[in-house]
């Protein structure tokens, strides 16, 4: 708890410097008003401040409790108004939330191992559609009836989209707390991480979908009715063209993928150009398929799920990871917090705190149970009781319902009263409260074991190492942060594993060989400067599988404390990455 004081406080003190700042916006503001272009510098300057916000908040939330999502929706909530010029602004903000969300989906697919999909499909599709429903069902219900308990006039409407958009889970806030974690059945995790990713779409399905309803006027009144709806003929061609749509542009995405890592495989590096034709595919197909009537959202999944990054697109793969962490993200919840009337939220606070508890211990256990209960019984690969208990609570609502109510915000509908604040406290609920009990959870339930900092017996010691693991390039830009680690955590020893697989020539291996001593004596004549002892440098390289060596040196070498490998590792052989007992550290 100490160690968190400090960063919180900073945290804090940040928080209200920027409410401070707020006060002088029309003063800011203002000097743009008298320019022709006023609503255009206004426009501006705000995207400028989203862009400086989303770089604080990064910092700010290192060392704190608070997940960074939540973090920013608080300064969103600061600074709201030095973002009324986007707020207000229905294109410029329908474009950053809509690129986002397209964006943040197809990296969703991207980090939904496919292999692994397949295997879990019947799960997998149990939850997504027959969880999803009863999540929305029962929350619509629940918010409906706690509305007339607590004073509050939640209409019809309102709770049917409220069940519909929060349904989802967020695989961009579940991933990085599972990464701590060493599963039992890899299964568990797969189960949870694919789900949340096809949930997103799925929940944007059924949101879309009784968007439509609404705006056409047809929704009827009451919240069986209106699920009804969606069974209707009417609905049903809706969202068949949107499946059908979304699923082929899906594929062309995929075609277009593939075109450009053939196109990679004849040129030695990557450029610059390539992470723009990279970003197109998504934004392109998203936008055909709307025109068609499909979904774009659909299409962006599937052509990330079908798509496996290799080494040839290791930089484009970065640069797009920085692009979502760095900055949509941050903006979808910025957007969020700058759209909340602080006052309606305090005013909502116990409906919205009632529903939440109610979402997370009830509706999402039953919806799980019931989804999986099925596989209890049959098919070769059971779930188990635990595991289930397990799945039903880790179920964060992030990023997609955050897109979809700062969407239908936006939209202006009438009877949605309420639905902005108890969307929020649904949100934040689930982010500050089940990220930091998952650990305790998993380990008490017996599914999985906390993958350790480092091994402190060995931490120190003469003869610990560090290895990093790589199949391609991408060594040249982790080795830093490896020394960087091996240096805090006084281990004298980085060794660094290079297996080529099909790749290896001892010509290559000779020319890789030189350019990592290069820059390992760049390194320690660095750490020289800075008066730090130089590390002890070791290279391995060999053709062969990665993973077939990791697992041997795991077994083999005792001073080894950790390894680093990419999150693609995640992808590949996880029952024998979690049978390890080295820990592995997961890099981008």
């Amino acid at each position: 708890m100490r160690t968190a004081f400090l960063p919180s406080l900073r945290l804090l003190l940040s928080l209200i410097a920027v409410l401070l700042v707020s006060r002088l916006s029309p003063a800011i503001l203002g000097l743009f008003e008298h320019s022709s272009e006023a609503e255009l510098l206004m426009t501006f300057f705000s995207i400028a401040l989203i862009f400086s916000l989303s770089f604080g908040i990064f910092y700010l939330s290192r060392g704190t409790p608070l997940p960074s999502f939540v973090i920013a929706i608080f300064f969103g909530m600061a600074a709201q108004p030095f973002l009324a010029p986007v707020i207000h602004n229905q294109a410029v903000l329908g474009a950053l939330v809509g690129f986002g969300a397209t964006l943040i989906l197809f990296g969703g697919g991207l980090e939904t191992p496919f292999d692994n999909f397949k295997k879990l499909f019947g799960k997998i599709m149990m939850l997504s559609f027959v969880g999803l429903g009863i999540t929305a069902v029962a929350f619509s219900f629940g918010v409906h009836l706690l509305g007339d308990l607590t004073g509050f006039s939640i209409t019809f409407t309102a709770a049917i989209l409220l069940g519909a958009l929060l349904a989802s889970t967020d695989p961009a806030a579940i991933i990085p707390v599972l990464k701590r974690l060493r599963f039992k059945n890899s299964a568990t995790k797969d189960i949870i991480v694919s789900e949340s990713a096809v949930t997103d779409v799925t929940g944007t399905l059924l949101t879309v979908a009784f968007l439509a309803l609404i705006t056409g006027g047809i929704l009827e009144s009451g919240i069986l009715e209106g699920y009804s709806q969606i069974f209707s003929l009417e609905s049903g061609k809706l969202l068949l063209r949107q499946l059908i749509f979304g699923t082929a542009f899906g594929v062309v995405g995929y075609a277009l993928l593939h075109a450009l890592t053939k196109f990679k495989d004849s040129h030695d590096r990557e450029y610059e150009a390539d992470s723009a034709f990279f970003l197109f595919i998504p934004v392109i197909i998203f936008t055909l398929a709307l025109a068609f009537g499909g979904s774009g959202y659909l299409a962006a999944f599937v052509a990330g799920l079908l798509f496996k990054m290799n080494e040839n697109l290791h930089e484009t793969e970065r640069f797009f990871n920085h692009t979502i962490d760095g900055f949509f993200k941050p903006t979808i919840f910025l957007m969020l917090g700058a759209l909340v009337d602080v006052p309606a939220l305090i005013e909502y606070a116990p409906i919205g705190l009632l529903i939440a508890a109610v979402f997370m211990f009830v509706i999402r256990p039953v919806a799980v149970f019931v989804s999986l209960a099925p596989f209890t019984l049959i098919g070769r690969d059971k779930v188990t009781w635990t595991e289930m208990a397990f799945i039903s609570f880790v179920r964060e609502t992030g990023a997609i319902p955050a897109v979809l109510l700062v969407t239908i915000a936006s939209l202006n509908l009438p009877g949605i009263e309420g639905l902005l604040p108890i969307g929020m406290w649904v949100i934040l609920a689930t982010l500050i409260i089940e990220p930091p009990l998952t650990p305790w959870l998993a380990q008490k339930l017996g599914v999985a074991t906390l993958i350790p900092e480092a091994r402190s017996e060995v931490a120190g010691h003469s003869n610990s190492a560090v290895v990093i693991g790589s199949r391609g390039n991408s060594w040249k830009n982790r080795l830093p942060y490896v020394v960087d680690w091996a240096v805090r955590h006084q281990v004298p020893t980085v060794t660094l594993l290079l297996c080529m697989e099909y790749k290896y020539t001892p010509e290559n291996a000779a020319r890789i060989k030189r350019e990592a001593e290069v820059m390992m004596q760049r390194l320690n004549d660095k750490l020289a400067r800075h008066g730090q002892t130089a590390l002890h440098f070791d290279t391995m390289i060999s053709e062969g599988l990665l993973q077939d060596k990791i697992d041997r040196i795991s077994r083999e070498q005792d001073n080894v404390i950790a390894i680093f490998v990419g999150r693609k590792m995640l992808d590949y052989k996880l029952d024998e990455i979690k049978k390890m007992s080295v820990p592995l550290y997961f890099m981008r």
